[in-house]
């Protein structure tokens, strides 16, 4: 059972949009010393819609449409084993997190949950879309929409639905979640969430560039030989997976196929990361602790061309290309209760920072809605 409430959403005017911008083009994130997000929001000027909604998100993208629904999680009226984890997390992050979210109203973004396709979601999604305009939105012009539902009606019907759901699974957020349940016994907790149908969500891979680890080549083969054949790619083709149980490996400039022998039949079934960390990463290259060891760095798909730059600058570096998990895979995943190493999955869509920012404090623990001064 999820709980689903409307919120209020903040909107950032055109030079607060330009700023952001401007800083995610060239990389850059305010820190401490500059000024904070909240502050941004006071300078700019950014609408507060007093009228909690929800918001159906659609982003147009070359492999087509996604779309979400954008609402509140009621934290008190959804238990915490309906949203299903596959990450573990770090508990000072997460102290962080907590005592951020403590003193500000203000979540600048929402977390991904995805759920299980729902024909009757899609049928309010849809109506959505067709019955209205999106909103006026600075980011309209990168292909990012929203569309506001304010009619309570309409609102109880997306609510009703959720609660004959399950379980979702967190895609993106496990930090966030993890903060706000901490909070859930002192103060009522509601979490800005986007709520995306697993055929709808893309996954792309997450590469993975260890450096700083010396080993020979024969005893690199011989270690990879017990669980995999190797194969050298023609023309030494920088290489991609295109199906599970199979690597792509690049060593001192050289690059390999690693294909899951029969030997290791029985581990087929496993995820591809957990294979790499496990078998290759941890046992082979001494990474025990991906998420702490500064030697391991993560490139998600998107960034193939960084990759394989980085690969070329530092001849001493091991390269592993990995194939995306799929949708059914990731929920299978969530739903034993496993964990995947860190950076598994790169699950899009990715909302623009500073476009879903909301209140958290909209609604009251009994539902009422209340304006915001």
């Amino acid at each position: 059972m999820i709980k689903i409430v409307p919120l209020k959403a903040l909107q950032p005017d055109k030079d607060l949009f330009e700023l952001m911008i401007s800083d995610q083009v060239n990389g850059k994130v305010h820190k401490n010393e500059q000024l904070s997000f909240e502050d941004l929001i006071n300078l700019f000027g950014c609408a507060l819609d007093d009228r909690p909604a929800i918001y159906i998100y659609e982003f147009g993208s070359g492999s087509g449409i996604m779309r979400g629904i954008w609402a509140a999680i009621d934290l008190a009226q959804t238990a915490e084993s309906a949203i299903k984890k596959h990450e573990e997390t770090v508990s000072s992050k997460v102290e962080s997190l907590r005592v951020e979210r403590k003193s500000k109203a203000i979540q600048k973004s929402p977390i991904l949950l995805v759920y299980k396709k729902d024909k009757i979601l899609d049928k309010l999604i849809d109506f959505v879309v067709r019955s209205r305009k999106p909103l006026e939105n600075e980011w309209s012009q990168m292909d990012h929409f929203l569309y506001q539902v304010l009619e309570e009606d309409l609102i109880e019907k997306f609510a009703k639905e959720f609660m004959k759901v399950d379980a979702v699974y967190l895609a993106d957020g496990h930090h966030r979640l993890e903060a706000a349940y901490s909070l859930q016994k002192s103060k009522h907790q509601q979490i800005s969430s986007l709520l995306v149908s697993a055929d709808v969500i893309s996954i792309g891979a997450f590469h993975r560039l260890v450096c700083g680890v010396t080993i020979s080549y024969p005893l690199l083969m011989e270690k990879l030989k017990v669980y995999y054949n190797i194969s050298k790619i023609p023309n030494n083709k920088a290489y991609k997976p295109d199906r599970k149980n199979r690597l792509g490996l690049c060593f001192k400039g050289e690059w390999y196929q690693l294909d899951l022998n029969s030997a290791s039949a029985t581990l087929s079934a496993l995820p591809d990361t957990v294979l790499l960390q496990n078998y290759i990463l941890s046992a082979v290259l001494g990474i025990h602790k991906p998420k702490e060891d500064e030697r391991l760095t993560c490139f998600p798909d998107c960034k193939w061309t960084q990759f394989l730059t980085e690969l070329e600058h530092n001849e001493t570096s091991i390269g592993f290309s990995l194939f995306p998990m799929t949708a059914d895979a990731f929920i299978k995943v969530a739903e034993k209760g496993e964990f995947l190493p860190p950076k598994s999955t790169w699950i899009a869509p990715k909302i623009p920072h500073g476009l879903m920012a909301s209140n958290s404090e909209a609604i009251l623990v009994k539902g009422e809605q209340v304006r915001i001064n």
